[in-house]
């Protein structure tokens, strides 16, 4: 039986430019992030494949590698394809919208978030996305960074117990007395 699967080359490796220019961050930027996602430096290089992987895609469905390699869109960017404002954009991925079927998004900071090309253009077509992909956001936001207005909102309620639980009967019974 013969393999058809190509092996992993030398090509598939990113440098810190190529990924500087995929994730729109500094170059400064690109290893305290590759670290975040846990991905490990090869060399000099990131392994492009293991950075799929982390961004939930299914390398198995993938048909074209060169597109996966396309740099990933602004909120502004797409919002402008849509027509619209980036805020609607942002609720419509929130989920905070009336339409709540914008793909999956990946935070890396309070005010930065990337789309796929390849998945918005799906969406707007209503095509089926040429790859798989966990279809979550993912954030690779530091816990203590997460404190902004769109980061999740906690409330103040102190925590109970959880009651017992009560046999039909003691629910006419009197309240037991304080000492």
């Amino acid at each position: 039986m013969k393999n058809t699967e190509k092996p992993l080359q030398k090509t598939d490796l990113a440098s810190v430019a190529e990924l500087s220019a995929f994730f729109r961050v500094d170059r400064s930027a690109v290893p305290s992030l590759m670290g975040r996602m846990g991905v490990s430096k090869r060399g000099s290089s990131f392994p492009w494949p293991r950075i799929w992987i982390m961004l939930g895609i299914d390398l198995g469905s993938v048909q074209d590698l060169g597109a996966l390699k396309q740099p990933l869109m602004e909120l502004k960017d797409v919002a402008a394809m849509l027509g619209e404002s980036a805020k609607t954009t942002r609720r419509r991925s929130n989920g905070e919208h009336r339409d709540k079927t914008i793909s999956a998004y990946i935070d890396l900071g309070p005010r930065k978030r990337l789309f796929f090309p390849a998945e918005i253009q799906s969406w707007i077509l209503g095509e089926p996305v040429p790859f798989d992909r966990r279809q979550e956001s993912l954030s690779f936001v530091p816990d203590k960074v997460k404190k902004g207005k769109y980061s999740p909102k906690t409330n103040n309620v102190p925590q109970t117990a959880p009651s017992p639980v009560q046999s039909a009967a003691s629910l006419f019974m009197a309240p037991p007395r304080p000492n």
